[in-house]
């Protein structure tokens, strides 16, 4: 393929139009302006980017207007959102899970906005195969060697299975370490990587190069996953005691938190920018689809920022009494879950009203886990009772409960969302079909 990526767009705007193009993309469409070179600053325009493709909006005697198109989380809000601001929407369609909505921008460009089904949800003769279990079947059990489960990872492939432990004593006569097990063979480990502190965060990057692991002492490592060795092959080391961990959806962005700040990285570690969010100590961080980071700390509110460019977003979430300290974004809504420091689970529609979040109550105790499925439809809640719940959230109904044995410290769904793999404090991964 001679093309390798898109660089940038146009759309034409008449001479001064700068501020009602800033009105319509920057506020209403929250895209994140950006400096317009010096050199091109005479013509006039303004400039916006978006996941590292840059939007010009301005003069352009070439042309009247053009045409562009964008992805969406969700195509409903979005024409709320433009009624609500007088943008007539001219037409919608929806064909095999795809659905979109045409509306012009003030100077007559025609815009599309693409809102894509999860696979999950579109692939033919899959329906049946989705139906939640009322009684979900515990298939496997992996044992590690010592100490309590602190989190486990599948890789996108659902090929191997990780799981990151704590010290098993203060006298540290067993290291804590991540085991690695192919699904399905559940026998012994097929690989053991000993760590020099607890695993407090562990993930798969999303395209399953790598797996990284952030330690209790401040080690950030990178193993090669795609070679099925687990070479190590990257290294950082950050202040003691961090906490959060999250890839963006496409993993070409990895957000850590060290103290009181979120170092940004490239993949292979390669640092991007720190972000200084007012929040205190760092508690959690999690990435939307659109890779817009969310950033908990102790303050009692949680931060939605941009990351390229680095930009604090206005809109902040709160109404939670405690801080959040886990954060889960659905990959199919504009929903964010949070676990607060007492154990309550939270959702917030992040289009919503920032103060307004929906509590998940029943019968749980102190939630310690979340998860959502692929597919966005559920919503999984680990207890320190050794309880799992399985929540319909749109309905707010428990759809499934597992008694687990154990306090949960993990969750995570395997790719295709039929299997749930649980991280326990006794030292094991139990594998449950859900589906």
């Amino acid at each position: 393929m001679l093309i390798s990526s898109i660089d940038h767009l146009h759309l034409t705007a008449p001479q001064g139009a700068d501020d009602q193009a800033r009105e319509f993309y920057g506020g209403l469409l929250g895209l994140n302006e950006i400096d317009t070179p010096p050199a091109l600053q005479a013509r006039g325009g303004v400039w916006f980017e978006c996941d590292g493709v840059h939007l010009h909006v301005g003069p352009d005697e070439r042309s009247a207007s053009y045409f562009a198109s964008f992805q969406v989380i969700s195509v409903a809000s979005l024409k709320e959102a433009l009624e609500n601001a007088n943008v007539r929407v001219e037409e919608e369609t929806s064909t095999e899970g795809v659905e979109r909505l045409y509306c012009r921008d003030p100077f007559g460009n025609q815009l599309e906005f693409i809102q894509r089904a999860n696979a999950s949800q579109t692939a033919a003769g899959q329906a049946a195969a989705q139906v939640w279990l009322a009684q979900p079947e515990l298939l496997e059990t992996y044992a590690t060697a010592a100490g309590s489960v602190e989190r486990v990872a599948v890789s996108a492939n659902g090929v191997w299975l990780a799981a990151g432990t704590a010290l098993a004593d203060e006298r540290g006569a067993q290291k804590p370490s991540i085991s690695l097990w192919r699904l399905g063979q559940a026998s012994g480990p097929e690989v053991e990587i000993e760590l020099s502190a607890s695993a407090w965060e562990l993930a798969f990057s999303p395209a399953g190069r790598e797996l990284v692991c952030l330690a209790e002492d401040g080690s950030l490592e990178t193993w090669r996953a795609d070679t099925g060795e687990f070479e190590n092959d990257q290294f950082v080391e950050l202040p003691e005691n961090p906490s959060g961990l999250a890839y963006s959806e496409n993993g070409g962005l990895l957000a850590v938190g060290a103290e009181d700040v979120v170092e940004i990285y490239r993949p292979g570690l390669e640092p991007l920018v720190t972000i200084r969010p007012p929040l205190g100590k760092i508690n959690a961080v999690a990435f939307d689809p659109n890779a817009t980071l969310a950033i908990s700390g102790e303050a009692l509110r949680i931060q939605l920022w941009q990351v390229r460019p680095v930009q604090s977003s206005a809109w902040e979430l709160l109404g939670h009494a405690s801080p959040a300290v886990i954060l889960r974004f659905s990959p199919t809504h504009p929903i964010l879950a949070a676990a607060t420091e007492h154990g309550q689970v939270l959702l917030w529609d992040v289009n919503e009203g920032p103060e307004t979040p929906r509590p998940l109550a029943g019968e749980m105790g102190g939630v310690e886990a979340l998860a959502f499925s692929p597919d966005g439809a559920v919503l999984a809640c680990g207890d320190d009772g050794g309880n799992v719940w399985l929540w319909n959230w749109q309905a707010e109904a428990v759809i499934a409960k597992i008694e687990n044995g154990s306090p949960i410290t993990s969750l995570a769904f395997t790719p295709n969302g039929a299997h749930l793999l649980v991280g326990s404090e006794d030292g094991r991964v139990r594998v449950y079909k859900v589906r």
